[in-house]
């Protein structure tokens, strides 16, 4: 257990050690000594403390990696053969963020006359659409929609589609996918 995340949540909470010391059933030195690491709290001790935060045990437990963040510098790329495409990952998509990141987003340049895929693509995830700057068409089987800057547009998974730019412009836009789920 992290014992520096009690003191964290029990500041947060403008409670004292004297407080929850005296609500949880122990005394300030052993509150104190969880918090500097020095002990380690009982299952049975930590659950009576965490009924006084109102948090569940796991809270302390955790590795605390719920929060991912990817420097501007830091992200993936890929290069679409044969387009000179580039996509740039907002998110991790490496091996060893597998099973915490939940979404592909990526910003996409799509210039202009051009499509994203000579084909329609069919992904097993809902896709959400961004446009930063520029206009699209999204090509359905049997329709299109038209997309200007600042609109968005949300494609359920299993939709064949595709993206275009009509314009002169180069369009800028982002993708959000959700994962795929087996």
């Amino acid at each position: 257990m992290d014992g520096s995340k009690l003191r964290k949540l029990r500041k947060l909470k403008d409670m004292t050690i004297e407080v929850l010391s005296e609500k949880s059933g122990f005394t300030p030195s052993y509150i104190s000594q969880v918090e500097r690491n020095l002990i380690e709290p009982s299952l049975t001790a930590l659950i009576k403390i965490c009924k006084v935060l109102n948090v569940a045990p796991y809270y302390f437990l955790d590795d605390n990696n719920n929060v991912i963040v990817t420097r501007k510098e830091e992200r993936q790329r890929l290069i679409i053969p044969d387009s000179n495409q580039e996509l740039e990952y907002l998110v991790p998509v490496s091996e060893e963020y597998k099973n915490k990141v939940k979404m592909c987003i990526y910003k996409y340049e799509l210039y202009p006359g051009m499509w994203d895929n000579d084909n329609f693509s069919i992904i097993d995830s809902d896709k959400c659409v961004i446009i930063l700057k520029g206009k699209l068409i999204v090509n359905f089987t049997d329709y299109n929609e038209i997309i200007d800057e600042g609109d968005t547009i949300y494609i359920c998974s299993n939709v064949p589609h595709k993206l275009f730019n009509p314009s002169d412009e180069k369009t800028e836009l982002i993708c959000i996918i959700s994962t795929v789920t087996n």
